[in-house]
């Protein structure tokens, strides 16, 4: 076509271009960092999920484990006391039977707010499975926790649903103390779970603790 290649550009052209070149650059870095703040917006969103149960708003079971894991850990490193709570709504079953699973969850997060009332900033109180829910107690002894688990078995006796306020809702409540005896998690689950059982075995609507040979009884 007639036309000169030349290879160099001229100090005239390169100043012209300046001014798009910087408004790319400033453009594609507010993009980038656009993207970046909403990918780690997108991971808390995912990692607040994966911790806490939506039904209840208590930690999930994951979280949950990890905590009381933290704080049976201490408990050998430190002898820091710990307790662990294991509770369970008594005759769920009927009340689903009867009632229906509508109510069955409205009964599960009724329960979840009486816990989350008697936990203090520091404790992890999560949903283990199904209607039993699980509160680490870090830094406290059995007769603090004892006197914790009933209070949260006296105001589960007054929790009533505004559909069915004839309905009345109980719980057992199992306390087990961290011990330099359980050699791991799963011990000490089997500690507050066996707790559980002599409260329900007892009668329910109790709280026992497996290192008190009594139980405490309703009033």
């Amino acid at each position: 076509m007639g036309l000169h290649w030349a290879p160099e550009t001229s100090m005239r052209v390169i100043v012209a271009c300046l001014p798009v070149m910087s408004l790319h650059t400033l453009s594609v870095s507010a993009v980038s960092y656009q993207l970046i703040r909403q990918s780690a917006r997108q991971n808390q969103m995912l990692d607040e999920l994966r911790r806490v149960d939506a039904l209840t708003g208590l930690f999930g079971r994951g979280h949950w484990q990890e905590q009381a894991e933290a704080a049976l850990r201490r408990h050998h490193t430190t002898d820091e006391p710990a307790c662990m709570l294991m509770l369970d709504i008594d005759h769920f079953k009927e009340i689903n039977d009867a009632y229906g699973h509508t109510v069955g969850d409205e009964v599960i997060r009724a329960l979840a707010h009486v816990v989350r009332g008697n936990v203090r900033a520091g404790d992890c109180a999560g949903r283990y499975g199904g209607d039993e829910f699980a509160i680490v107690l870090p830094g406290m002894h059995a007769r603090d926790a004892l006197a914790i688990a009933q209070r949260i078995r006296e105001q589960t006796e007054g929790v009533r649903l505004r559909s069915l306020p004839e309905l009345r809702i109980t719980s057992s409540i199992g306390v087990a103390p961290a011990d330099h005896r359980h050699s791991s998690l799963r011990a000490w689950i089997d500690a507050a779970d066996a707790a559980l059982y002599v409260a329900k075995n007892g009668g329910r609507n109790q709280v026992a603790g497996c290192m008190e040979p009594a139980l405490v009884p309703a009033v």
